[in-house]
């Protein structure tokens, strides 16, 4: 068994060197270059070389800044760099392949990349150094059945992040080893099916565990999405995860939610319902049930946008709903005291109100939060998002965050500021 496993490491490990070098050749020659190298290749389906390779990437730098009640300040500056190529479809295949690379700038010592890792008395900003595949994908689309299928390590995200996304906001993507199957043939339905083998977390190659680095899943994803309603649509959908190296986050979640757009004399209205329940599955070592409630409702009128709604992740004493495929940050607070639910469960009562002026958008928001299993107070929080394009390719994006906490929840300030550029 220890050999089996040294030599898929060995094997996974040549994979990527030989990736990422692939991968960063496109950086390092100019254009020009790229054209006279492909132009010398033979055709693909009368495409020349240089139009079916399309070579892309990002640089994102951000500056962290994490101050919890209690501990020492954490402030990280990074960068991220991906560098990929990717093919133009020929007879519905197509191939992708991204390598990444985050390199810390300031002070190791003066933040903590790893939950349950020294420094244990600083925050947690979960943005380690890393370099590793970020992505190799195989992709087969086929118009005439609509229907596309796709192998590999990749990016799955359903609907807003709830439950299933790749965690965005850290330098470090959730990832897949997946096959995922999505088909529209039928009128108004669309049905999406992935099977997980394997899903690589956010703390990257190098975490000091392999709990860290990547679940061993046998997980199984399933969406049927109708849009038959005029400006709605209803989804049902099952989340089968059976994780072996992470039991307690092992479940099955069983769930419906309704999206909907109305014109109103207030302006464009949105709203969304959510239900669903979930159970322990697999080995998980706690036999509970709990179940997960939002009701949101959103205007927009003329440079206006505001909205409120109400999240309940409920608690039976044993279990709790979690959500652990989920892109948590965008949900119950940038402070990321809640990525995980409170063990006595949570309900989360929002509100927020947005505007552009002079090509900036602004978000402001409201976090009221409420323990579902006492009904007692945890806190409030206020949040602030400013966004910029600053150009066709880049993008300048500000976050505060203050969380007042009340009954043992520590106050919590998180600030950042980054700047995208994408080619």
């Amino acid at each position: 068994m220890k050999n089996n496993f040294q030599s898929h490491v060995g094997a996974e490990h040549l994979l990527c060197k030989l990736t990422l070098t692939l991968a960063f050749i496109p950086a390092l020659l100019s254009a020009g270059e790229v054209a006279d190298i492909t132009a010398k290749n033979l055709t693909a389906s009368g495409v020349e070389r240089a139009d079916f390779l399309q070579p892309f990437g990002s640089i994102r730098a951000r500056y962290d800044l994490g101050d919890t009640n209690g501990f020492d300040k954490s402030t990280l500056g990074s960068i991220r760099t991906r560098v990929g190529l990717m093919t133009r479809s020929l007879s519905g295949f197509s191939l992708l392949v991204e390598g990444e690379n985050t390199y810390i700038l300031t002070d190791r010592d003066k933040y903590r990349p790893y939950p349950g890792y020294p420094p244990s008395n600083r925050t947690v900003i979960a943005d380690p150094e890393n370099i590793q595949l970020n992505r190799v994908q195989l992709s087969y689309e086929s118009e005439a059945f609509q229907s596309k299928l796709t192998v590999g390590r990749q990016l799955i995200h359903y609907g807003d992040h709830r439950f299933i996304g790749n965690v965005g906001w850290r330098q470090n993507d959730q990832t897949y080893d997946a096959i995922r199957f999505e088909n529209s043939s039928l009128d108004n339905l669309k049905f999406n099916y992935a099977y997980l083998a394997q899903v690589n977390r956010i703390f990257g190659a190098k975490a000091p565990s392999r709990g860290l680095q990547k679940w061993d899943s046998d997980s199984h994803l399933f969406e049927l999405e109708y849009s038959g309603i005029e400006n709605h649509k209803l989804k049902v959908f099952s989340y089968l995860l059976d994780f072996s190296n992470s039991a307690a986050n092992s479940s099955n979640t069983y769930g419906m939610e309704l999206t909907g757009s109305s014109e109103s004399c207030i302006g464009d209205l949105q709203y969304i319902f959510t239900a669903a329940v979930q159970k322990d599955a697999a080995n998980n070592p706690v036999d509970y049930q709990a179940y997960y409630l939002r009701g949101q409702v959103a205007v927009k009128r003329d440079a206006y946008h505001f909205g409120l709604g109400s999240e309940m992740m409920t608690s039976d004493g044993s279990g709790r709903f979690l959500f652990p495929l989920g892109t948590n940050h965008k949900f119950n607070g940038f402070a990321d005291a809640f990525l995980t639910t409170p063990t006595n469960g949570l309900i989360d009562t929002y509100a927020w109100i947005g505007t552009e002026t002079y090509g900036i958008n602004h978000k402001l928001s409201l976090h009221n939060y409420q323990s579902e299993e006492l009904s007692s107070s945890i806190g409030w929080e206020l949040d602030y998002v400013a966004s910029k394009q600053l150009c066709k390719s880049s993008k300048g994006i500000l976050k505060l965050a203050h969380l007042m906490g009340d009954n043992g929840q520590a106050d919590i300030t998180r600030a950042s500021i980054e700047i995208n550029y994408s080619f």
